[in-house]
């Protein structure tokens, strides 16, 4: 499990995971307020995001 081998990765991991559960859903929120699924289009644009940082930035912090 090499992303979990230091403390940056797992701050990122943790930053990832608040953009994915906390702040996607808070934002569509504030945006779609009559959408009655915004909580779901939350997450999956928060997850959408997430992979993207992920697969650009985040890979490059794992050592080996």
């Amino acid at each position: 499990m090499n992303h979990l081998s230091n403390k940056t990765t797992i701050a990122i991991m943790v930053f990832y995971s608040f953009l994915t559960f906390f702040l996607g859903p808070y934002v569509s929120g504030m945006v779609l307020k009559n959408n009655p699924n915004h909580d779901v289009i939350g997450f999956a644009v928060g997850f959408v995001v997430s992979v993207i940082l992920w697969v650009k930035i985040g890979r490059g912090y794992i050592t080996k």
